[in-house]
């Protein structure tokens, strides 16, 4: 991945799915789209259904009805390896890091996908220049990082794999404000570098201003979608669905 890129092309279409565990369907007949190069976040109380709807798009959990699709290629019953070699980049919730690997080597996991250590290296050094603290650390092991370097490292890992898409689920969980801020900063870096962004996010204000399109979910459906301009200026939907007065 470089510092510079082409432009995203892809849509990532949910259409009507429903999906869940054993015999209960968590997720009832949700559609959202997340159009190229913009950022589309994905709000609701815990147990909504936001995260059986990022682990349906990734594969896994099976689609039991509906459809999933980016740029026109079905992902329904495609294992979850082969959705990220499409272009689909996960950053996933709780900061994930191999601790007893360092820097550098969790960046090459990150890689594993890819053929031509080359473009390993390349891709490294791309991350490097994006969040030049790792390359300062890259030496060292991952369990000794602060809680806004890990981030910072498990956002680098997603992005490894040169995606046109990450998804991001819950990246400020668990951070003092001052990390949420960073790593708000950060999707905002990676949305003008035209990369195509799915936040899933409990914080609901940083997300709003930053995302372009946001979609609410309560009890495995979608009860508000919109631009975020229109959901952020909304009271009702604040206090019936986020808590705030």
């Amino acid at each position: 991945m470089s510092t510079t890129r082409r432009a995203a092309t892809r849509q990532l279409s949910v259409a009507r799915v429903t999906s869940g565990y054993d015999r209960a369907d968590v997720l009832k007949e949700v559609s959202i789209e997340v159009r190229p190069g913009e950022v589309t976040c994905i709000l609701g109380a815990n147990g909504a259904g936001k995260s059986t709807l990022i682990r349906t798009i990734l594969g896994l959990n099976r689609v039991r009805a509906g459809a999933i699709a980016f740029g026109g290629a079905s992902l329904a019953g495609m294992p979850p390896h082969r959705i990220v070699a499409l272009g689909i980049g996960v950053v996933p919730e709780g900061n994930r890091v191999l601790p007893r690997m360092t820097v550098a080597e969790n960046l090459q996991v990150g890689g594993l996908l890819e053929a031509q250590p080359r473009k390993v290296a390349e891709r490294m050094e791309a991350m490097f220049a994006i969040f030049p603290r790792l390359k300062e650390r890259r030496a060292q092991l991952a369990g000794t990082l602060s809680g806004g370097e890990r981030s910072m490292l498990s956002i680098a890992r997603g992005l490894m794999t040169d995606p046109e898409l990450v998804v991001f689920d819950e990246p400020s969980l668990g951070l003092s404000p001052l990390f949420v801020s960073e790593v708000f900063a950060i999707v905002r870096h990676l949305k003008a570098m035209d990369l195509t962004i799915l936040l899933v996010e409990q914080n609901v204000r940083q997300t709003l201003d930053v995302a372009d399109h946001g979609y609410v979910l309560s009890q495995g459906r979608v009860v508000a979608a919109g631009e975020t301009r229109m959901l952020r200026e909304d009271p009702e939907l604040h206090k019936a669905y986020f808590g705030v007065h």
